[in-house]
């Protein structure tokens, strides 16, 4: 896979390249790379608190509540120091083989060690145990990073922990990336690019080849991450008397900023510093980063050595035009064709290009909130998942605003009040990106077209829930109710279902979100469920590993099939086999007789496809090479 260049470090854990920082990071000599600090210990990343930083601790005492809330939350955990505590997975002798190596794992008290060698070589064959240092998320999945033996340098354990699943995958099949990769993160990659953001005011320190000298300010993603350094405030706050008249005349406190009370652009940047796909402006911006860390501090309104990259508008022309000659496939990799983001994590690029935007409110914290007021275990615990304010899961986040549909809601939807396809949300920010092995809403607040779909391949929201409709019978209801043009459709968009055709012809994102949606109730109630089951079985023998294991999860949700086992990242023939046993175990058993499928999804009677057309569909597939990485 080719490499972004010197100017690309955008939000995605492949982004950076490290070959231009060879102009040193040592701050006191510029003729000498630096000597590894004394902070210890030496074999990862350590905390050193940056000037100005005291970290979250020192937040606790005057706001319990808020570091409450913050402790629960997946932000702290976005990366920890490897401690049997932190590790979501039992890892006592755990043994796994990938590629043509076997790994081995055992604790030595308080921490973990790998062992690797080459698959079959005997028990000479091992080599020196690797110390497991830190840890990447918490969440959906868990990545675990070893020590080089480098300094602080570190390399990825090439497997990642599936929680929800508790199962173990290799990290290349935990995201969408084509099926011949079978590694993906170089040496010095976390600290080369990926504690930009999954730390507080990180400095990765290069040195030379691959090799850092890398600090942090605080593991995770801290207090001062979104409300910059706390020392000036902790010590002006030490005196009462300041802090009641704070209080009583109900002004802002300059010391800190909290982005609830921003201005809508500021608020969203504090959020969007990491959430969204940025680069830098210049090389000059990428050293000072890599010495000292970001310039840009919450309350800010711009993020200073860098800019959040959209493919459209006329901004930083020389900077695109540079990401695109380093690398062809930048946009479309992240994008799709007009532009909308594509993969998760990067919100801010969809906020930035909703209208809503536009009128300098709204943003993040319009609907998300970081600090709820009930902090009790249970109420944190449902809250941490998408840190959504109370009712805003609902018509309410958009009603906030648009008052004017509030009377008569079914009348602009034109489906029934209170169902899903009146939910506003369902059609104006549906689920077109894709990461963590699952969908996810798009926070581009838009409208509903096909020419979304026939010019750009996003699956419009009309037919992600109605999956067994064709295009064409979209593009009538959208010309009836709203006065869209219908455009110019193929025989295929008029006559089959938009679903089956995402599925079978589209590229390896379309078919992850595709079979996403099949496990979707609202989609589900909408589309029906009996003629999912053959389509979901073509999911899980797909040649992408992210697509088989969105379509085994779906298909878990239907009836008969809720403790099917498959293990997605298996070789070709036992995924032939486990594919086989569940179709046949359809067929025979769970398919009911009297079930009637829709001529539109291509199944005969007897539940079989109409091989004919399924064979044509298959052999008209997007094959293009798919990078859908967070």
């Amino acid at each position: 896979m080719s490499r972004l260049g010197w100017l690309v470090a955008a939000l995605t854990l492949w982004g950076a390249v490290f070959t231009a920082l060879t102009l040193l990071a040592d701050d006191t000599d510029a003729t000498k790379p630096p000597v590894l600090s004394g902070a210890k210990p030496g074999n990862r990343p350590a905390a050193v608190r940056g000037a100005g930083y005291v970290s979250s601790d020192a937040c606790r005492s005057c706001h319990p509540g808020n570091y409450a809330s913050w402790h629960a939350s997946f932000h702290r955990t976005m990366t920890q120091v490897a401690r049997p505590e932190n590790v979501r997975a039992n890892m006592d002798g755990l043994a796994l083989s990938f590629d043509g190596w076997d790994y081995e794992v055992a604790r030595r008290e308080r921490a973990y060690f790998v062992r690797k060698r080459p698959a079959g070589s005997g028990a000479g064959g091992w080599l020196e145990p690797q110390e497991i240092v830190l840890l990447t998320g918490s969440h959906n999945l868990q990545i675990l990073w070893l020590e080089t033996g480098d300094g602080r340098t570190l390399v990825q354990f090439p497997f990642a922990y599936i929680a929800a699943e508790k199962m173990w995958a290799p990290v290349t099949q935990t995201f969408l990336l084509p099926p011949e990769f079978k590694t993906f993160y170089a040496e010095g990659e976390w600290n080369g690019a990926c504690m930009d953001c999954h730390v507080t005011q990180g400095r990765s320190r290069f040195i030379e080849g691959n090799r850092f000298d890398s600090l942090v300010t605080e593991f995770g993603i801290s207090c001062e991450a979104c409300h910059s350094e706390g020392a000036e405030h902790v010590a002006k706050n030490h005196n009462p008397l300041r802090r009641y008249a704070l209080h009583l005349g109900g002004g802002e406190d300059p010391t800190v900023a909290n982005p609830g009370k921003l201005a809508g652009p500021a608020a969203a940047l504090a959020c969007g510093q990491c959430h969204s796909v940025w680069a830098f402006n210049d090389m000059e911006a990428k050293i000072g980063w890599n010495r000292a860390g970001g310039k840009f501090r919450p309350g800010e309104s711009d993020l200073r050595q860098r800019f959040v990259v959209q493919p459209g508008g006329d901004d930083h022309a020389p900077q695109k035009q540079m990401i695109r000659e380093n690398n062809p496939h930048y946009f479309e990799d992240r994008f799709w064709g007009d532009g909308m983001i594509r993969v998760t994590g990067r919100e801010l690029n969809g906020v930035q290009a909703s209208p809503c935007f536009r009128g300098g409110q709204f943003s993040c914290v319009s609907c998300h909130e970081m600090h709820p007021d009930r902090a009790e275990p249970a109420n944190l615990a449902a809250w941490r998942a998408n840190q959504i304010k109370p009712a805003m899961e609902s018509d309410a986040a958009c009603l906030q605003c648009h008052e004017d549909k509030k009377a008569n809601l079914a009348a602009h939807t034109h489906h029934a009040a209170g169902s899903a396809g009146s939910a506003c949300y369902n059609c104006h920010m549906p689920h077109t990106t894709f990461g963590l092995l699952r969908a996810i809403r798009s926070h581009q607040v838009s409208s509903p077209t096909v020419r979304e779909s026939t010019e750009h391949g996003r699956p419009n929201a009309c037919n992600l829930c109605h999956l067994d409709r064709p295009l064409a019978w979209t593009a009538e209801k959208l010309s009836a109710w709203y006065g869209q043009k219908p455009p110019a459709l193929a025989d295929d968009e008029r006559g089959i279902a938009a679903g089956a055709l995402w599925l079978l012809k589209g590229d390896a994102g379309q078919r992850a979100l595709i079979a996403w949606s099949m496990g979707w109730a609202p989609a589900q109630q909408a589309a029906g469920r009996d003629w999912l089951y053959p389509y979901l079985f073509t999911g899980m023998s797909d040649p992408y590993a992210a697509v088989r294991f969105v379509a085994w999860r779906s298909l878990k949700t239907l009836p008969g099939f809720a403790d099917f086992k498959f293990t997605y990242t298996a070789d070709e023939q036992v995924l032939a086999a486990a594919v086989d046993a569940g179709y046949q175990q359809w067929r025979g058993t769970v398919r009911s007789p009297t079930a009637v499928f829709p001529g539109a999804t291509l199944l005969q009677a007897d539940g079989r496809f109409r091989m004919d057309v399924f064979r044509r569909l298959l052999g008209q597939r997007n094959q293009r090479q798919v990078f859908l990485a967070e």
